[in-house]
């Protein structure tokens, strides 16, 4: 059936003439191919995800399993880290040096070995004897310098020096200052010396004309004196209370005076002071009982009594860390002894706890330098109205400070001085008045009875009781020193004169040809001694082995 309306049938198109070949764009279109079809494989097809409920998040995609890093490698750079920065700290700031010899001795010790006494336990260090020298000599007979005891160190291991760390850097910053130890190249221009680190303490500074007299340094004519922090640095011993001997312990080194006598009073009685009993000597402990009443008074002296000779002998500078060489020959004899120069700088510390105390009670110390004795009396009670007074014996009072006291129930540090001709007093590690200074002395006498306790009105227990005695400079040398030993020497504008504080076998600006040590040659201030060595004992295997250990109680920093 026609439809009127459809479109007529197109022609189909003319066939091209033979031999003609048609256009592009008259081709047919090509069809297409069909993709094909891609399966999941089997363990590829699983059930659809759940929908999860509204309001809660989609899972976060698991995360990747963190890897371990290499252990040998996280050492080997640990290890590389620390050796660069201890390079870098050794060659710019810090730098350690060992001591071998004593010339800073006790401060710092050089090789050398060490024992107990065998009478009261105390630790006797005696340095290692001089090139040339007999081993056998330094160490057969030795001496103990808190009781007096002769032994032998001859089974004694030997022990390293002390080792030091330096600050390279600070006298780049600063000059060196008076009392200060400084690391210095030695200017003696002797081969085996020349150049070589040496460790002194700076006593005269630029530009100063330096004389030493009765052990003190004198800098253009004045007596050079030191801060509390200096004089801890440089005093030796001289007595340990709390090392007792056995038998005997410290009886006959106590004199206790009469109850009814005020020692700063005339003599009440014709009483004379009488060795203490044990009421007042226990063990290593001072008791001062004056709690009766408020005038009660307990005093006691300290006598330096030979616990051998049985009698009272002058305290002399003597170090023990020298052995007994140190006055000429062996054995010790009480007329070598008697040639040494007399000691006249003292200084005491102690733990002072109170027990009980009236309104009225206080707490003197005092000390005597052969020529003078200063007094430091301390009230015990409430620190609000407590007073220190530091008086001279003649003088009078010479300072006061307030709101310094004792306080009942308590423990403290007490520390007094009289070194220098300068007196300092110190509670609990602090001064707590200004430092008295006396003129030099024309001469000073023996001292054999250096230190005096008292107690008024309360009842006070003393332990931990040291007697030190100040550094003494000799006069061996021509620098410095006295006609006919040498002259007095003025420093260039940056020169320094440098002593080791075991003046009698110190090499030092006293002998050196130059005296003064120029400020370029400093290499640094030591301020920590890091490694004291002390023998330790293991037993294993059923034998005895001894061995150096680091010992505790003597590491610590320097001034």
């Amino acid at each position: 059936m026609d439809h009127p309306d459809a479109p007529p049938a197109a022609d189909p198109p003319a066939d091209p003439p033979p031999g003609e070949l048609p256009l592009a764009d008259e081709l047919p279109l090509p069809v297409p191919a069909p993709e094909p079809l891609t399966l999941p494989l089997a363990d590829e097809i699983g059930p659809a995800p759940l929908p999860l409920p509204p309001g809660v998040p989609p899972a976060a995609p698991p995360k990747p399993e963190a890897q371990l890093p290499n252990p040998y490698r996280l050492l080997a750079n640990i290890a590389a880290v620390f050796v660069s920065l201890f390079l870098f700290v050794r060659v710019v700031a810090l730098e350690p040096f060992g001591v071998p010899t004593g010339s800073m001795a006790p401060a710092l010790l050089g090789n050398h070995r060490e024992g107990p006494c065998p009478r009261c336990g105390y630790p006797v260090r005696v340095g290692a004897p001089a090139a040339g020298g007999s081993a056998a000599d330094q160490y057969d007979s030795v001496g103990c310098p808190n009781c007096g005891q002769r032994f032998s160190l001859a089974d004694a291991m030997n022990l390293n020096g002390d080792r030091l760390l330096v600050d390279k850097n600070v006298f780049n910053l600063r000059r060196p200052r008076r009392w200060e130890m400084g690391v210095f190249h030695c200017p003696d221009p002797d081969p085996r010396e020349y150049r070589k680190p040496y460790v002194k303490r700076v006593v005269g500074l630029p530009g100063e004309t330096i004389s030493i007299l009765d052990g003190e340094v004198y800098a253009d004519g004045e007596l050079l004196r030191k801060a509390l922090a200096e004089l801890r640095e440089t005093r030796f011993p001289v007595y340990d209370m709390a090392f007792v001997p056995d038998p005997g312990g410290w009886n006959a080194r106590w004199l206790a005076d009469p109850a009814e006598n005020d020692p700063r009073l005339p003599p009440a009685s014709d009483r004379q002071p009488e060795p203490a009993t044990d009421a007042v000597v226990r063990g290593g402990e001072l008791q001062l009982d004056a709690g009766r009443h408020a005038q009660a008074i307990r005093a006691v002296t300290y006598r330096n009594w030979s616990l051998d000779d049985r009698e009272e002998q002058a305290v002399r500078v003597w170090n023990s860390y020298d052995g007994l060489r140190s006055v000429g020959r062996l054995p010790l004899s009480k007329r070598a002894f008697e040639k040494l120069p007399p000691a006249n700088d003292f200084s005491v510390s102690c733990d002072v706890q109170v027990l009980a105390s009236s309104e009225d009670g206080s707490f003197a110390c005092r000390l005597m330098d052969g020529a003078d004795a200063v007094s430091a009396e301390v009230t015990v009670g409430a620190r609000a109205g407590g007073l220190a007074i530091i008086t001279h014996e003649g003088k009078g009072p010479l300072e006061t400070a307030r709101g310094v006291s004792l306080e009942v129930g308590r423990t403290h540090r007490f520390e007094f001085s009289f070194v220098d001709r300068r007196a300092i007093l110190a509670i609990d590690g602090k001064t707590v008045a200004p430092a008295v200074d006396l003129p030099p002395a024309p001469a000073r006498g023996e001292v054999r009875r250096p230190l005096q306790f008292g107690a008024r009105g309360s009842r006070l227990v003393v332990r931990n009781l040291k007697l030190y005695r100040d550094v003494y400079y000799t006069q061996f040398g021509e620098h410095g020193t006295q006609p006919p030993h040498g002259a007095p020497v003025t420093l260039g504008p940056d020169e320094f004169f440098m002593l080791g504080d075991n003046s009698g076998n110190s090499q030092d600006s006293r002998k050196w040809p130059t005296p003064g040590v120029p400020e370029a040659e400093f290499i640094g201030k030591p301020f920590l001694i890091h490694q004291p060595l002390r023998a330790a004992r293991v037993t294993a295997g059923g034998r005895e082995r001894q061995f150096q250990s680091v010992d505790w109680t003597r590491l610590r920093w320097l001034h």
